[in-house]
């Protein structure tokens, strides 16, 4: 049962992952243009597209039946992209932290980084 219920949380969670890079996406291509400059516009997309890709790996590295890494990737891309999204908000609003959210993006680069490497390493072995 516990087995089943965390297999539906790390699901349900690149599913939201999925969601957010979709919504984001949109949000930034018809709201925001125009509103940000180039450099957070890059910012914006390239958290949307990190958002969407490792949603939609992890949905398909899950099914695969190897879960070993995919925790560390599932934190990783969380933290990747919302550090962005916020980096990006603090640029634009002046929130001041900046200091707080930019070393949690290659934190979270690290993580996904080092997540995907324990996958790759134990797919395939069994036992």
């Amino acid at each position: 049962m516990k087995e089943r219920a965390t297999a539906l949380m790390h699901i349900r969670s690149a599913g939201f992952l999925m969601v957010l890079g979709i919504v984001a996406g949109a949000f930034g291509a018809h709201a925001l243009e125009g509103v940000l400059d180039e450099r957070g516009m890059a910012s914006f997309e390239t958290a949307s597209r990190y958002a969407l890709l490792m949603g939609a790996a992890l949905t398909g590295a899950w099914a695969t039946g190897e879960h070993r890494g995919l925790a560390w990737v599932q934190c990783g891309a969380w933290l990747f992209s919302v550090s962005i999204f916020l980096l990006v908000a603090d640029r634009y609003w002046s929130w001041g932290y900046s200091d707080v959210w930019g070393p949690v993006t290659p934190l979270g680069g690290t993580l996904m980084i080092v997540g995907w490497l324990l996958w790759m390493i134990r797919f395939g072995k069994r036992g």
